[in-house]
């Protein structure tokens, strides 16, 4: 039996945190701007590869078992600033490389420059270990009286996996729209600009947990 009264409370609080930008937000806004829908959707499949299966390790128990290692979640940390600052690199590269006229980028050379769009989705969620311990922490507070938890957390899951999906498509139209709208290099460099600053704190807070 599942408890269905938790779904509207769980809705609630899942929104208000998947408003709040993070790491795969900027991953997302960044590669929609600069390489256009087609990329910026193949980076959120990848994101939300990575929240599928760290939920399915969360329903498993083996999400628990991770979390209590403190060199797994160690290493995950490390790889995942790592990666941050990676990202903030690159976007400071971009943001003071040499003017050039303006287009959306949507062509395969810009792929194969930059590297595949759903790994760097991927790979930014999977290095993090905050979604795992988000999931432990948050998810349980949500099973009320139902008595098949593992099928309660798939149903809570589902939702909030649907949710970010949602939400995380209108992240790619908006920043492909921004960038059909403002096709200017000075817009462009800011875009990088704010990317690089946001990878950067978020590569430092990460290594300040360490």
């Amino acid at each position: 039996m599942l408890d269905f009264s938790q779904l509207l409370p769980f809705s609630l609080a899942s929104l208000i945190l998947i408003l709040s930008p993070g790491a795969d937000s900027f991953v997302l806004l960044r590669i929609a701007h600069s390489r256009g829908v087609k990329d910026g959707m193949s980076a959120l499949w990848g994101i939300n590869l990575g929240n599928t299966t760290q939920a399915l390790l969360m329903i498993s128990g083996i999400g628990l078992v991770v979390s209590k290692s403190e060199a797994a979640i160690f290493v995950l940390k490390i790889l995942g600033g790592l990666y941050m600052a990676y990202l903030a690199v690159m976007a400071t590269r971009a943001a003071i490389r040499p003017a050039m006229p303006v287009a959306v980028p949507s062509a395969e050379g810009a792929r194969v420059k930059n590297g595949s769009p759903f790994m760097q989705g991927l790979i930014s969620n999977i290095t993090n270990p905050k979604p795992l311990l988000f999931y432990l922490a948050f998810f349980p507070l949500f099973i009320g009286s139902a008595r098949n938890v593992p099928l309660q957390l798939t149903m809570l899951s589902s939702i909030f996996v649907g949710m970010a999906l949602v939400w995380q498509t209108v992240i790619v139209y908006g920043a492909v729209k921004l960038s059909e709208t403002m096709k200017s290099v000075r817009f462009n460099r800011i875009m990088d600009v704010v990317c690089a600053i946001a990878f950067a704190a978020i590569s430092v807070l990460i290594f300040s947990e360490l």
